[in-house]
């Protein structure tokens, strides 16, 4: 009997596992927390029907529960930990069991995939006892380093010690971390849209958070008061809503209220501080036009919730990377020549936060509401707005939109002189973008955007001149590092060596450790380079092997880190140069030219 053709069904060939169970780490600050919403939401995009937990400090606990956007919530106390790591009497190996005594109520199971957003000692080590089939973001080597191994979050420490020559946005730089592109939408409208606060009908409702978690972030009292008064009086249609959670919160706003009470503000001004809870302020926060704040957590629930923002920037904080995610936020920043200060700074006399006129801010807030909507963007609406009222020279204003690769950028539309941090910064954008996201170079569309954006001519070539032989030679100390790591490593691959062999590599490895403290003081000396060396020495302590017999492959490491620092530092000496060289009188627009003062180099 002849049988038929047997018919075989073709499996899809999977090329990963499918990746079902999520935990992330993100032991960090509060308002840090509020910046993960774009991070879930693009998780869940990639990954549909995973379950995905956060871990996060326990005095943070119902600001990550408000949240609503993941499935479970670890709760770590953080004090405790820290005192406990902190304690030299306490052996490393019982630090790890204590550790992992005090997560065993939910680090039980196993994880598809770990995203470890805390670089700290404690983050490193909690991450480290997870099991997960997969680990990105911050690790730890088994004899108790931490490791550097992702991209992403190499530039995240360099980040920290570089700030004014970094334009990623965090959230931007947690999207990378998670591999995970932007996402469709920032709300998850099943998770974070409950019902808010019925606001009063018949009135456009703006918001205003007053508070913030340090005193040199917030904007005065009175200023305040001033902004709301004088808005109020120019915007007859709106109201205002002030927001906020705390005793401290509770009593300014409660003085804020009752400096306004007369007759012409009465109903028109509505208190709910203290009174809303995290997912309940995601719902008010959603219904109103938009949210005047200080640099807080709650301008990060605006932003999820997709309401416009005009966050006001004092003290530490640099707004390319904590400004509102999405598009069509604005940031008020003052360009005194202190600002921003340090992260660790204690500043006595807080001038920064006078750069904002209260009645300039009012009237641009009535602008923005009582104009109508037309064809215009919101970067042309504030452009026509700036033309007849200037905020002063030290005061920056700046815009959120799209670059065009998916990533956000805020770009000043009050066109303040060009300084060396404004110019690097856009460069440093480029050689990143070309070097860990394989972005093409687009010079002339970024060269438009510089003098579209900035008095351009503010910035004269000799500044460049003196920085650019420093640059040349961290290029010449990567050369020779490179070389020194090519002749150690031929000597250890021919073999057991000889007593003068041992001598001379000795001698090659301290060469090598005395090129390393030069990159680092370049990096001291020409803040420009600062972003270079500080990764090339993220980077280097990220070579890491745990086996002795390995050690040329180590060797190997070290000399590819000093390759893609030589790499990275040639790049920029182009763009500089290729920037400068475009300057040249036949090169600048009329518009520029009538503005010279002295003859361009």
């Amino acid at each position: 009997m002849k049988q038929g053709r047997q018919r075989i069904r073709e499996t899809p060939v999977s090329l990963a596992p499918a990746i079902g169970s999520i935990l992330v780490i993100a032991m960090t600050r509060m308002g840090d927390l509020f910046q993960l919403a774009p991070m879930a939401s693009a998780l869940r995009e990639k990954h549909p029907g995973s379950r995905i937990g956060l871990v996060a400090y326990k005095e943070f606990g119902e600001t990550a529960a408000g949240l609503s956007l993941f499935d479970d919530l670890f709760l770590v106390d953080g004090r405790a930990i820290r005192q406990m790591v902190y304690d030299d009497r306490i052996s490393w190996s019982e630090k790890i069991e204590r550790i992992r005594t005090m997560t065993s109520d939910w680090n039980v199971r196993d994880y598809d995939l770990l995203i470890n957003l805390t670089p700290n000692r404690i983050g490193t080590v909690i991450g480290y006892l997870v099991r997960a089939r997969e680990v990105r973001g911050v690790v730890m080597t088994g004899d108790g380093f931490r490791a550097f191994y992702d991209p992403a979050i190499a530039y995240f420490g360099m980040m920290v010690r570089n700030r004014l020559y970094n334009d990623s946005n965090l959230v931007d730089l947690f999207l990378r971390i998670a591999r995970v592109p932007p996402p469709r939408r920032l709300v998850l409208r099943e998770r974070m849209e409950p019902a808010g606060p019925n606001l009063p009908p018949g009135r456009r409702w703006i918001a205003v958070q007053t508070g913030a978690s340090v005193a040199l972030k917030r904007w005065p009292e009175e200023s305040f008061v001033r902004m709301i008064a004088h808005f109020l009086s120019r915007s007859p249609g709106s109201g205002v809503v002030l927001v906020g959670a705390g005793e401290e919160d509770v009593a300014r706003n409660r003085r804020i209220v009752a400096a306004l009470e007369d007759r012409w503000s009465s109903g028109r001004i509505l208190n709910l501080t203290g009174q809303t809870s995290v997912r309940e302020l995601a719902g008010l926060l959603r219904v109103v036009s938009r949210l005047v704040s200080n640099d807080t957590g709650a301008m990060h629930v605006a932003a999820a919730m997709g309401t416009p923002v005009v966050a006001l920037s004092f003290a530490n904080l640099f707004y390319p990377e904590t400004a509102p995610y999405g598009e069509n936020h604005m940031v008020l920043q003052s360009r005194k020549s202190c600002a921003p200060c340090g992260i660790d700074a204690q500043c006595l006399n807080p001038v920064c936060r006078q750069d904002i006129d209260p009645e300039w801010l009012a009237q641009l807030l009535a602008y923005l509401e009582e104009s109508p909507p037309g064809k215009e963007s919101f970067r042309e609406v504030v452009e026509g707005f700036l033309a007849s009222h200037s905020p002063g020279p030290q005061l920056m204003v700046a815009v959120s939109g799209w670059d065009g690769q998916g990533r956000l950028r805020y770009r000043p539309v009050s066109r303040p002189p060009m300084g060396l941090p404004d110019l690097f910064r856009s460069l440093y954008r480029q050689v990143w973008g070309m070097e860990q996201e394989g972005l093409l170079l687009d010079w002339g569309t970024e060269s438009d955007i510089l003098s579209e954006d900035y008095e351009i001519l503010s910035l004269p070539r000799h500044l460049w001149e003196d920085l650019r032989n420093a640059h040349l030679e961290l290029g010449g100390l990567f050369r020779e590092g490179e070389s020194l790591c090519r002749m150690i490593r031929d000597r250890v691959e021919e073999g057991i060596p000889g007593e003068v062999e041992r001598t001379e590599l000795e001698e090659r490895t301290r060469e090598l450790e005395f090129l390393d403290v030069r990159i680092q003081e370049l990096g001291w000396v020409a803040p420009t380079a600062g972003p270079i060396s500080t990764l090339f020495e993220i980077e280097k302590e990220a070579v890491a092997i745990e086996d002795p017999m390995r050690l040329s492959e180590m060797i190997r490491g070290v000399e590819q880190v000093y390759r893609a620092s030589l790499s990275r530092n040639e790049r920029l000496i182009r763009l500089a140069d290729r920037w400068f060289s475009s300057l040249a009188p036949g090169r600048v627009s009329s518009r520029e030219r009538e503005k010279i003062q002295v003859p361009v180099p």
